[in-house]
């Protein structure tokens, strides 16, 4: 007789899993196998079967069919094994019963992270870390928990006391232990456990003092790279992506995370240019093959702390701060494309003029019960008050941990000690900017550019002398409201028609309506070779509105949305606005980086016809004083030619980028 313990291991291998092992094919023949009587038990001991199917001899034990051996010799799972995993679930009704199933939520409790760490190793942990935020749909059922993944077409499936190397999944062999790492974590998000934070690679070294890299492994980076140009943007082959994948998660690229991280990011974008996703992004694609190949080069090149910065590493660092004066100018709240929500307090520290900040967020699943704009005005931070208060009040702040980009985090010595509430920020302060031209340089000195670049956002204190009416841009789907400074420049603050900043759009159209004048707290982002500025909170008439957290004051009964009064802000005829057009040397490296992206998308089989144009497009940037974009277009006959010249572009466009300016017309 089959043994309880054994049936009740093997009970949480359904029909999902067994086709998630297989394919559906196979467990419909192993059903039907099982129905005429051609599977039979041969011998059972407690822990471990012998079972006959369809002439075949299959030993299975607790570690169910992919572990099990069968006669038939298949290394993939073959329905024999199938066949006899459906035999012990359907042992005789007069068999002891194995014991009642728990709640899923011990599944996922079941697993250690740090144990789990261990299992996958640091490269796949780092990749386990970086796809969490992809998670989707988690079904959770008394055997099994299912997670779905934007880079999977099937769900990884987490089964009842199998442990990690019991986890099921059609992922590639050198995807499966960051998938089901990841898996695990979605799953233990989704139960409201802890998980550890999801990660970014950091431009800053750590204490060693020098880094053994294999100048081999990153010639072989180089090469994959090189077909990533020449293949990736017009065919995007499955085998490609899944060996850039594989080289980010090898042993040697363990000591290379920066590196890793933007192969994980290629391989991403190539399996959305094989679907035709409407989300694939070409220009990006390009930028971080380009970057990635100028890394491999500065590596090999570079020593010492210079080297360690450039490979970078995984873990944010949050060194002790000295005591800080700081004055809180808004916030917001925000949800990533993964995702992650939460709300961000912005401080100004306006002795230095230096603008630090602090988040409350969760990740993608994580503690579905957290609400951004209630962790923004309940939750107390620094043992002092919520952000809500933190935010528009002057205080100074102990024992607190700061990063090098200016993040803080709330250890729990920090202790933050209020000195005034209801603080507005003024036009008249030091940080406050009045003139236009100066931010292009302050984001330029704060973003940095090539590899130097960060991803954060830089904030700025903005003094407008005059205000015009906000309009909605149907084109670009945002709403514009121009700015004036003293010189007489019109800058345009945008906000994208989405959630959560729909709120947003009503807050600032209310707040601006009948007159306003003041500051501005707003944050400069990067987009593409472009510049966005962003308002965040306004700073005026003797108040402060944080527009992504509005509250409206008044009761609304109509029926129509939000998106009805949007027609009310169309320009007028009087004060309509136009972009400034951009300058002819913006124009030509445009040209340029288009006809390298054309070059790519082509083809192997296009890509030599297209090679004239390149050298038209490099005589002409000599003509604009730029030999050395000039003479990298003319090499730009090879992958590495065409990676190296994409690089100078993309920096010479980051130096270039231009604020969204505005003439009235």
């Amino acid at each position: 007789m089959i043994g309880p313990e054994l049936r009740q291991s093997l009970a949480s291998f359904d029909d999902a899993a067994l086709a998630t092992l297989a394919n559906p094919g196979l467990v419909r023949r192993a059903r039907r196998d099982l129905t005429d009587g051609k599977v039979r038990l041969v011998s059972a001991e407690a822990d471990k079967a012998e079972i006959e199917a369809d002439g075949q001899l299959v030993v299975i034990d607790k570690r169910g069919p992919r572990a099990a051996q069968c006669a038939c010799k298949s290394i993939e799972v073959c329905r024999h094994r199938i066949a006899a995993v459906m035999l012990i679930q359907s042992a005789e009704a007069d068999a002891p019963e194995p014991e009642a199933q728990g709640d899923p939520r011990d599944i996922a409790e079941a697993f250690d992270p740090a144990a789990l760490e261990r299992w996958a190793g640091r490269p796949s942990w780092r990749a386990a870390l970086e796809i969490l935020p992809g998670a989707g749909t988690i079904t959770a059922q008394a055997n099994a928990i299912g997670v779905n993944f934007e880079g999977l077409d099937d769900e990884v499936r987490i089964l009842r006391g199998q442990g990690a190397d019991g986890i099921v999944s059609k992922a590639p062999k050198a995807q499966k232990k960051a998938y089901h790492a990841a898996a695990v974590l979605a799953a233990r998000a989704h139960f409201g456990l802890t998980v550890p934070d999801a990660i970014t690679v950091e431009e800053v070294g750590d204490t060693a003092t020098s880094l053994q890299i294999d100048p081999a492994f990153l010639d072989h980076v180089g090469k994959a790279l090189g077909e990533v140009v020449t293949v990736g943007f017009n065919l995007a082959p499955l085998p490609l992506e899944e060996s850039l994948f594989e080289i980010s998660v090898s042993s040697r690229a363990d000591s290379l995370p920066r590196l890793s991280s933007m192969l994980r990011g290629i391989a991403a974008q190539l399996r959305l240019r094989r679907r035709r996703s409407v989300s694939f992004d070409p220009d990006g694609m390009l930028e971080l093959a380009a970057s990635a190949f100028a890394l491999t080069q500065a590596l090999k090149q570079e020593q010492g702390g210079r080297q360690i910065t450039l490979a970078g590493k995984v873990r944010r660092d949050f060194t002790p701060a000295p005591p800080l004066a700081l004055v809180g100018c808004g916030g917001e709240q925000w949800r990533s494309v993964g995702g992650a929500r939460g709300v961000t307090a912005w401080f100004c520290e306006v002795e230095t003029g230096r603008w630090l900040s602090t988040t409350l967020a969760r990740g993608a699943g994580q503690d579905p019960q957290f609400t951004p704009a209630i962790a923004w005005r309940q939750f107390p931070v620094w043992q002092a008050a919520p952000l809500t208060e933190l935010a528009h009040a002057s205080f100074s702040l102990e024992g607190a941990n700061i990063s090098a980009e200016g993040r803080l985090s709330a250890p729990a010595t920090a202790r933050a000690m209020i000195g005034a509430r209801a603080q507005v920020p003024l036009a008249e302060w030091s940080v406050a900017i009045h003139d236009w031209d100066e931010l292009h340089p302050l984001f330029l000195r704060t973003a940095g550019l090539g590899l130097d670049a960060g991803t954060a956002p830089v904030a700025c204190l903005l003094a407008p002398s005059h205000c015009a009416a906000p309009y909605f841009d149907d084109f670009a789907q945002q709403l514009v409201w121009p700015i004036r400074d003293r010189a007489g420049n019109w800058l345009a603050l945008t906000i994208d028609n989405e959630e959560p900043v729909a709120t947003a759009i009503e807050a600032l159209e209310a707040t601006v309506r009948h007159g306003w004048n003041g500051a501005v707290l707003a944050k400069i982002m990067r987009d593409g070779d472009r510049l966005s500025v962003v308002p965040i909170t306004l700073c005026g008439n003797g108040s402060t509105v944080d527009l992504t957290l509005w509250q409206r004051p008044y009761r609304d009964d109509r029926k129509s949305s939000w998106r009805d009064w949007l027609q009310k802000l169309a320009p007028r005829s009087a004060q309509a606005f136009r972009a400034v057009p951009a300058e002819d040397t913006k124009r030509i490296l445009t040209a340029a980086w288009r006809a390298l992206m054309d070059r790519a998308e082509a083809g192997p089989g296009l890509a030599g016809t297209l090679e004239n144009g390149l050298i038209q497009h490099g005589s002409r940037l000599d003509s604009y004083g730029l030999p050395v974009l000039a003479e990298k277009l003319r090499q730009a006959q090879t992958p590495a030619g065409v990676l190296t010249a994409a690089y100078g572009l993309l920096v010479a466009r980051q130096q270039r980028s231009r604020l969204p300016f505005l003439f009235q017309t």
